[in-house]
């Protein structure tokens, strides 16, 4: 049988197979099944592009920064609307 972690000649990391079966605890096309797989699919694109741990954290910090601005922006605007209502004559 083949292993599951194979050496590329681009990488000198391991890259797990494509047809490697990956056993998850997941039913197939739930949200957690899907959210998996694309974190997977995402994290392989690294390897197969051979890119760098500090191109790996910045791509993830971004996000993340990224979403607590999104955030941020959605609670001002609520704080606003709450600020409204509290300003009503009852």
């Amino acid at each position: 049988m083949r292993s599951a972690w194979t050496l590329t000649t681009k990488s000198k990391y391991p890259i797990i197979h494509p047809y490697t079966p990956i056993i998850m605890n997941y039913k197939p096309y739930s949200l957690e099944w899907s959210r998996r797989r694309y974190l997977a699919e995402a994290i392989q694109q690294y390897f197969d592009t051979d890119a760098s741990l500090d191109v790996v954290l910045d791509d993830i910090v971004s996000v993340l920064e990224e979403n607590v601005e999104h955030h941020k922006s959605r609670a001002e605007r609520f704080q606003e609307v709450l600020n409204g209502l509290k300003s009503l004559p009852y």
